[in-house]
């Protein structure tokens, strides 16, 4: 390929409704857009990627299309400098009118994003770079792009959340936690509301008068759990008899007053999602569940569970029962049924069948042999079981797990036993993300469920390159035989980072971890901080000073933290931010985010993972190898242990594709119940 013009073939990947503005030369004369005219990094991998433009891999046609628009919204920008605010907020509505006219908003994408451009500016004194700029052209076509940590996700999701809400159909932006929504509401709300837009948030426990003013902004922030569960209760409402013959916004009628609209949330338009793999990967293994409220259990309604927790601990595994640590599955073994039967099952008005007997103890058997303190939950102060997110680390305060399992974990911790609560709707984030109109979404870590977002969500995955060469070095595994030697040999690296000056990021799977490493690095007289599900508070400020230079903080699970981690006067010149991972988790993007913290925007930067034969991650081997490892690794023998690596990363895919036929099994449970309800004329996600 020329570098002075692009093959026609690529030029005709522009729609042809998208004729582009006159770029003058020095000659003024009009030339169209090429390959060659798009400015650095970009222009560059776009062109070297597509030499051969028959390349069968959408995502790189998806990329070339997005680049050469770029011109033409740098075009408009030199059009727009010199506007004030009240000419552009002139501008902005123009474009509204235009859309109302019947005008396209795909003919409008380079004078709005060169508008949103303008403002950011004004703003932030920021200027877009051409890669933000591809991203957002990608979701505004409804796709998904992967875009590195550091990369400026939360901009590049400003110009299609604001193209889009010109169709005044109201546009969600998800977030994964109420603290992000709130943030990226309050710093991204000046640019909408200089371009002549309302912006709104949805935060927990809101009114729902205050959610219906939220929802009617032109752009509404939330977490993706409040929009499902805003969008099961609206269908509760619809169910319990509430009047929707009006909408919301026409309260009067001609024969008077009219009954409001009880539903808070308009019809699902457009949506970008940012973290997409924890939205649509890790979170879509559990359904949104609308339950009556949960109260704490008499005496009597604690028997059945206490009776089972019971007989859990009088039952040995391989002669009770069977553990699948591959499918995640337990099964009762004959004898095992035999002991159910005589160990005096309760009887009375709490009694149940035997069937319903044997499902309780397996509820059980899974809060002793897969579910432990500090890592799944952790315990509140007023005694309650919190459940803790794997993907991001967090406290799940209103989180409840189902079917006699809460109650099994209640019962084992000896904390006070609630009873279940009856369903009333439910909907898997599947199901529900494939409602909207258009969908688009973001994250750091999606090229490895490309398949999976193809496939669920209907949505090709697009990897936006950097703006600027990464410089980060990942070195190899360091293996040890057993935790106590890896927790050594991390305590020692850290010392010798701080002796250099540099700031450490170390990344544990779970609470207790993060805890014991803590107390090594105080023997060691290490300086530092710790994140974790006890102790959230200042999450970001901790998060954004872990670049200072000499700074070690100890944080669980970073995906999805959401905060830049900039570096400090010198550190630059030290080496960068080193981050550590002390185990490797279920699903390598995780270990990528965390990796990831490292070496943003072009900075120095080194990650390096210390793992052990007794990780957690082994159990995707198999339960008889995993044991073999964990026996070899405390017998005290010398071998290069290196040599085990490969191991982690195949016990890793085993449990991938465990996870991914999961959220596929909860996928088409929840589509056949839809069905099943449509077919009795009721609605498909109200019980």
């Amino acid at each position: 390929m020329s570098t002075a013009q692009a093959p026609e073939e690529i030029l005709n990947l522009v729609p042809a409704d998208q004729t582009a503005p006159p770029l003058a030369d020095e000659k003024h004369e009009p030339r169209r857009p090429t390959i060659a005219n798009v400015p650095g990094r970009l222009g560059t991998l776009v062109e070297n990627r597509l030499r051969a433009i028959a390349d069968p891999r959408p995502w790189k046609r998806r990329l070339a299309r997005a680049a050469l628009v770029i011109p033409k919204i740098r075009h408009w920008e030199q059009q727009f400098i010199n506007f004030n605010e009240e000419d552009l907020r002139k501008k902005s509505m123009n474009l509204r009118g235009r859309v109302r006219g019947g005008e396209h908003i795909d003919k409008l994408i380079p004078e709005a994003f060169a508008l949103a451009a303008i403002a950011i500016r004004r703003l932030f004194g920021y200027q877009l770079f051409d890669v933000q700029l591809a991203a957002g052209i990608v979701m505004h076509y409804g796709g998904l792009v992967e875009l590195a940590t550091g990369e400026g996700k939360t901009l590049c999701a400003v110009s299609p959340a604001y193209l889009n809400s010109l169709e005044n159909k109201g546009v969600h932006v998800t977030t994964v936690n109420d603290y992000l929504a709130k943030r990226d509401a309050e710093e991204m709300g000046p640019v909408y509301r200089m371009l002549g837009l309302t912006v709104g948030c949805i935060q927990q426990k809101m009114e729902d008068g205050d959610r219906t003013l939220q929802y009617k902004c032109d752009v509404t922030y939330g977490t993706a759990a409040e929009f499902g569960f805003d969008f099961l209760r609206d269908r509760l409402k619809v169910r319990g008899g509430q009047s929707t013959t009006a909408p919301f916004w026409a309260p009067w009628t001609n024969n008077g007053p009219a009954k409001m609209d009880p539903r808070v949330q308009r019809p699902l338009h457009y949506a970008i999602v940012d973290e997409a793999d924890s939205i649509f990967v890790d979170e879509a293994r559990t359904p949104l569940i609308i339950a009556n409220p949960t109260r704490d259990a008499t005496p009597e309604e604690q028997i059945m569970f206490k009776w089972a927790d019971g007989v859990a601990k009088q039952m040995q595994r391989d002669e009770h029962f069977r553990l699948d640590l591959k499918k995640d599955k337990i099964e009762i073994l004959d004898s095992g049924r035999t002991l159910v039967r005589y160990s005096n099952p309760p009887t009375g008005q709490h009694a149940v069948a035997m069937d319903k007997l044997l499902e309780q103890v397996e509820k059980s058997l899974h809060a002793y042999h897969r579910f432990s303190l500090d890592h799944q939950y952790i315990i509140s102060k007023d005694g309650k079981i919190i459940i803790i997110d794997e993907g991001t680390g967090r406290p799940m305060p209103d989180r409840h797990w189902r079917d006699g399992l809460h109650q099994a974990v209640e019962v084992k911790e000896s904390v006070q036993v609630t009873m279940p609560s009856e369903h009333a709707a439910q909907v898997t984030f599947q199901n529900f993300y494939r409602l909207y109109k258009k969908l688009a979404g973001m994250s750091g870590t999606l090229m490895p469920n490309f398949s999976e977002m193809r496939r669920v969500y209907r949505r090709w995955v697009t990897k936006i390159p950097t703006n600027r060469p990464i410089k980060r070095v990942t070195m190899l595994d360091a293996v040890a035989p057993n935790e106590g030697e890896k927790f050594d040999a991390v305590v020692k690296q850290v010392r010798e980072m701080v002796a250099q000056g540099r700031p450490v990021l170390i990344g544990t799977r779970t609470v207790d971890k993060s805890e014991r490493l803590s107390k090594l690095l105080e023997l060691g007289g290490v300086e530092h901080l710790v994140l974790n599900a006890r102790q959230d508070a200042n999450e970001a400020q901790i998060i954004g000073a872990a670049g200072q230079l000499g700074r070690v903080t100890v944080a669980t699970n970073m995906a999805g933290r959401g905060t830049d981690i900039k570096l400090g006067p010198g550190v630059a010149e030290n080496g960068g931010l080193h981050v550590i991972g002390t185990e490797r988790h279920e699903a390598e993007r995780i270990d990528r985010q965390l990796a990831g913290r490292a070496g943003r925007q072009g900075d120095p930067g080194t990650a390096q993972f210390f793992i052990s034969l007794e990780d957690g991650v082994l159990e995707g081997l198999g339960q008889a190898r995993q044991q073999a490892l964990e026996e070899l690794g405390r017998s005290g023998s010398s071998r290069p242990w290196s040599m085990f690596r490969r191991l982690f990363r195949k016990a890793q895919k085993r449990i991938e594709k465990k996870h991914y036929k999961q959220r596929l099994d909860l996928m088409h449970y929840d589509r056949g119940r839809q069905e099943m309800l449509q077919d009795l004329g009721a609605d498909p996600y109200v019980d």
